[in-house]
């Protein structure tokens, strides 16, 4: 899995997170972390504050209907 899929994966709760926290869960380092969390709230995907992050709702949304669509695939295979 690629970093900015396991920073999203642990971000889809909704809640402020720091980045020295995603980096630990993620197993990486914070400057990595730091780019693309940056990346991500450049583009509007996240917001970022006092280097804690989290997902803006409606990246949420995307993200459950990207599972939502998942699911319903493994159900008619």
């Amino acid at each position: 899995m690629w970093k900015i899929d396991e920073i999203l994966m642990m971000l889809k709760d909704g809640n402020w997170h720091d980045l020295r926290e995603i980096a630990k869960e993620c197993a990486s380092n914070e400057f990595r972390v730091q780019t693309i969390v940056s990346f991500l709230s450049k583009y509007d995907f996240m917001e970022l504050k006092s280097r804690k992050a989290r997902l803006r709702p409606l990246m949420l949304e995307f993200i459950d209907e990207i599972q939502r669509l998942r699911e319903e695939e493994a159900i008619k295979s």
